[in-house]
Parts: C-alpha cells; sequence; structure tokens
C-alpha cells in the first residue's frame, strides 16, 4: 500500500546520506555544465490537454509495470509520439527511480521535450540535484514539505531556471500552494487513503485556483475518455503513468492519449 509518511521518513535518511557522500557544493558546481532548461510551462500551455507521460519501474501499490523495463527507451517514445512532457520518478526505493535514470533521460539526444525531477522533495537539497542533472521542472508535494518552506523552495526552483509543479490533496493545500506562488498546481484524483478516484472533487478544487494557474490532473487516468472528461473539467494537462506503462502496444496508448489535445481543434 502507498504510504505516504513511510517514504517521506525513509526520505530524509536517504537525503541526508546523500548529503553526506555528495555535499551541495559538489552538486552546485556541476550547474554550470547542464544544459539549458526547457520551457516546462509552455509545453503544458497549449491548445487541449497536454500529456506528461511518465517513467517508473514500479510502485507500492501496484508492483513491477513491464517485465522488461527500459527507461530511456519508454522517454524517447514518449518524446516522439506525442507527449509535451516527461516526468522521471527520482524515488529508488519505493519505485524504481533515481537521480541518474533523470540525467539519462534529459540529457539525451532523441529526447526533445521538458523533463519533470519527480520526487518527494523534502530538502532545497533535492532542488539544486534536480538541475544539476538536467531537470525541466521539479515535483512538489504540499503535504510532504514543511510550511515554512514552500514558498523558498518555489523560488529556488525559479531561479535555478525550473518549474514547479506543486501538488495537492485538499483544497486546504491548493490554497497554500497559491500563496507560496505557484504557477502550476497538480490535483490528485486519489484518495491516499481509499485509493478511489473521483474527478468531481478535483473539479471542485480546481475551480477554485486562480485562472492564471496551469492545472494537472494527476492519478487515476485510466484511458482517452479519462482524459477527455479531464480537459472538459478546465485541467490543462494530465499525469499519465500505469495506463501508459502496462500497455502491450505503448506507441499506441500514448498515441491515443495525446491524440485527445488534438480533438479540440476538429471540435468547435
Amino acid at each position: 500500500m502507498f504510504m505516504l509518511d513511510e517514504i517521506l521518513e525513509n526520505k530524509h535518511k536517504e537525503v541526508a546520506e546523500k548529503i553526506r557522500l555528495k555535499p551541495l557544493q559538489e552538486i552546485q558546481a556541476k550547474l554550470a555544465e547542464v544544459r539549458r532548461p526547457r520551457p516546462f510551462y509552455e509545453a503544458l500551455n497549449q491548445p487541449g490537454i497536454s500529456l506528461i507521460a511518465e517513467v517508473k519501474e514500479k510502485s507500492p501499490s501496484k508492483g513491477t509495470f513491464r517485465e522488461k523495463y527500459n527507461p530511456l527507451e519508454l522517454a524517447r517514445i514518449y518524446s516522439e509520439h506525442g507527449a509535451r512532457a516527461i516526468s522521471v520518478l527520482a524515488d529508488k526505493m519505493f519505485f524504481g527511480g533515481g537521480a541518474e535514470i533523470v540525467e539519462l533521460i534529459a540529457n539525451d539526444e532523441h529526447v526533445h521535450i521538458p523533463v519533470m525531477y519527480k520526487e518527494f522533495i523534502i530538502d532545497p537539497y533535492q532542488i539544486y540535484e534536480a538541475r544539476s542533472v538536467g531537470a525541466d521542472a521539479v515535483l512538489m508535494i504540499v503535504r510532504a514539505i514543511d510550511p515554512s518552506q514552500l514558498k523558498e523552495m518555489i523560488v529556488l526552483a525559479h531561479e535555478l531556471g525550473m518549474q514547479a509543479l506543486v501538488e495537492c490533496f485538499t483544497e486546504g493545500e491548493t490554497q497554500r500552494a497559491v500563496e507560496a506562488g505557484a504557477a502550476i498546481i497538480g490535483i490528485n484524483n486519489r484518495d491516499l487513503q481509499s485509493f478511489d478516484v473521483d474527478l468531481q472533487r478535483s473539479e471542485r478544487m480546481r475551480s477554485g485556483l486562480p485562472a492564471a494557474t496551469l492545472t494537472v490532473s494527476e492519478s487515476g487516468l485510466s484511458t482517452p475518455d479519462d482524459a477527455r472528461k479531464a480537459e472538459q473539467l478546465g485541467f490543462d494537462a494530465m499525469l499519465v503513468g500505469e495506463a501508459l506503462l502496462k500497455a502491450p502496444d505503448v506507441v499506441s496508448k500514448v498515441r491515443q492519449f495525446a491524440g485527445v489535445a488534438n480533438e479540440v481543434k476538429s471540435n468547435p
């Protein structure tokens, strides 16, 4: 079962060990060498609902997604067949990811769209690490971050040339995200206790946000029809992982989701 508290408890230990092995100064020294950030905000702010396609090996609730898992191959498929951005898991223990996988994908010559470092951010160190490996954006979960640090975390990401996708589960969290200066807010459709998916609850949360805020529908979008519904509810983008990762034909599935964005052009 997905247990955020357990993940965060491990993350505090993991980040402390990372800092011990590679001090922040070493991470910062890499910043001058990394490629220029790609425009994540602009990638999502296009007609239709933009697809953020996810790369991850496994999850605590679903197990391993593919027998033959090749993260770089998946990223190249996403880039070539219509995704507007890629989310890459940086958590190793629970999701089989890693900063090195983000780096591999973000700097591959066949990947031409923005790459997001998806991690359980608890410390500014991780934001520096994200940029040092070439990430164009970072995911920040409101309930994982000390309330007094959320604004400075978002500001730091922006100062480094990245965008922050700030994930919320409640209306109170969306308010905190707005007050902290979030330009892109993700609303998780899945209740972390019951695992039920409720797009209507997400729509209520989205409708209370400032008009200028870009919104991302996260979790539980299994079919192109789900994507159409999210687009009708006003979401600018969708984050899709499991539906793509478990598909026998990933190319076809990516095209189906990405194709929803183009339908608005022919349906007045």
